[in-house]
């Protein structure tokens, strides 16, 4: 990591945050967090003076700090279901860059909130996308009306599917260790499974991938199909 200081005071402001501070604050200690911290920028945030921010801007660590706590608690909203949801979030951030998490747009601006729910859910459903494109199995999710290979991230619509359909999954299966699944990146899976399998190539490392994600994704699918008409109560 280049910026150390960076994350140390990032650290110090998030223990200040009487909500999510805990949170925040072990998500950047965790490591998970240091190439997006290395991306911030020094410039400010115009911000909307109130008696929290009298000063009218956020400072470059502030800004990040409200927006890891405002994706937490937009998480928390749209899959109150699933457990750990820090160690969720964790798999979800630290496979790619949100770009949200380094824009300078300011969250209680009500004109921003349409740019943060889309980059959020794109963000949440990255992983999911890619991991079914991996496995190559679009027979089983053609059902969903989820065409990974037609679909477009940048499209409203095509989100809100992807969002609902692992909404849905969460609920089906609050409990089930093949969750983790539907968050976790194959790349992050891959380099594990190398220093299982250290005496096995890389093409048979991914078949064995591939088969694990499928296997996953059949269980998920099947308690989904099991319990789907609890979903209308939830509804």
């Amino acid at each position: 990591m280049k910026n150390k200081k960076r994350k140390e005071d990032l650290k110090q402001l998030a223990l200040k945050k009487m909500d999510n501070g805990g949170r925040i604050y072990q998500l950047i200690n965790s490591n998970k967090l240091d190439k997006i911290i290395d991306l911030i920028t020094d410039e400010k945030t115009p911000a909307i003076k109130t008696t929290l921010v009298e000063k009218g801007y956020l400072t470059a660590n502030e800004q990040f700090i409200d927006m890891l706590s405002n994706f937490l608690y937009y998480f928390d909203m749209n899959f109150p279901s699933v457990g750990h949801k820090d160690l969720m979030i964790q798999f979800i951030l630290e496979s790619q860059i949100p770009e949200f998490l380094l824009c300078k747009k300011y969250w209680g601006d009500n004109n921003n909130i349409p740019y943060f729910t889309k980059e959020m859910d794109k963000a949440i459903v990255n992983n999911f996308y890619n991991n079914v494109i991996f496995t190559d199995d679009y027979k089983t999710f053609q059902k969903y009306k989820i065409f990974p290979h037609k679909m477009n991230l940048e499209d409203r619509k095509d989100l809100d599917t992807l969002i609902k359909f692992m909404k849905d999954i969460a609920w089906t299966n609050y409990n089930d260790y093949s969750l983790v699944y539907l968050f976790d990146e194959f790349g992050e899976k891959e380099r594990a499974f190398s220093k299982t399998y250290k005496n096995k190539g890389k093409l048979e490392i991914y078949r064995l991938l591939m088969d694990d994600y499928r296997m996953h994704f059949d269980i998920l699918i099947s308690h989904y199909e099991d319990k789907k008409e609890l979903l209308k109560i939830i509804d």
